[in-house]
């Protein structure tokens, strides 16, 4: 399905499971409630908040037979939620990033990346200067099927957060209790996006055009950032890739 340039835009962030799971060489098992995963040495807990939770896109990213096995472990994430940024991808959507929300838990997903994976993750990351690769400290979170965690690792924005009317947008896809802003759709950030920047074009054109047009895309990602939220959480430190 993500070969269908159009569900790969709308349908961010794609199928994202209930359970942890387990990818491998581009298939996902779904782990039992009771089942730990104790084969976590020598992985990082990168923390994925958009389409990386979902099996679609880790598959994609990690294709056979290179894949290998990554280990997703379901988070529960205090004092954060996940909003859209403030830029369109290559492929036509509004990504999101990890921005503080206090009293709000946030369900998310761990990837435990051995080195090379966090490598080649990098370069899906990174590659665009849309992402800082960072840690994040002093967390409180619940994470099901895996140990306890203090700290994780995590895509920061590097143009910050979307508002729509002063605050950050949630995703209406991931779940979260105690929310503090409204949450919507892909197709409804989407809306809003093309009547802000482009009320000219119709609902599919303005996805297309986001797709094919290079300098289109990156003019109103510009536009987008103008009114940008910045990332503000103190125990988070920049890593060098």
């Amino acid at each position: 399905m993500l070969s269908d340039p159009h569900y790969r835009a709308r349908q961010y962030p794609y199928h994202i499971p209930e359970r942890s799971f387990v990818m491998t060489n581009g298939d996902h098992v779904v782990v039992g409630h009771d089942d730990h995963l104790d084969d976590l040495d020598g992985r990082r807990p990168v923390l994925a908040v958009g389409s990386n939770m979902s099996p679609q896109q880790l598959a994609r990213k990690f294709p056979p037979p290179e894949g290998g096995t990554i280990p997703v472990t379901k988070i529960r994430l205090l004092h954060f939620d996940t909003v859209y940024s403030t830029h369109f991808t290559g492929y036509g959507s509004i990504p999101a990033t990890l921005h503080p929300s206090p009293d709000t838990e946030v369900m998310l997903f761990v990837t435990w990346l051995d080195a090379a994976q966090e490598r080649h993750m990098h370069t899906t990351e990174i590659a665009g200067e849309n992402y800082h690769f960072c840690r994040l400290d002093n967390i409180q979170a619940r994470v099901e099927n895996g140990p306890d965690l203090d700290h994780l690792y995590f895509y920061q924005s590097s143009r910050g957060a979307l508002p729509v009317d002063g605050n950050p947008v949630p995703l209406a896809e991931v779940e979260a209790s105690n929310r503090r802003w409204v949450a919507r759709s892909q197709d409804e950030i989407q809306e809003y996006a093309r009547q802000e920047l482009a009320p000219h074009l119709d609902f599919a054109a303005f996805i297309e055009d986001n797709i094919e047009n290079d300098q289109n895309r990156q003019q109103r990602t510009d536009a987008l950032h103008v009114t940008a939220l910045t990332f503000h959480y103190e125990a988070t430190t920049k890593i060098a890739v």
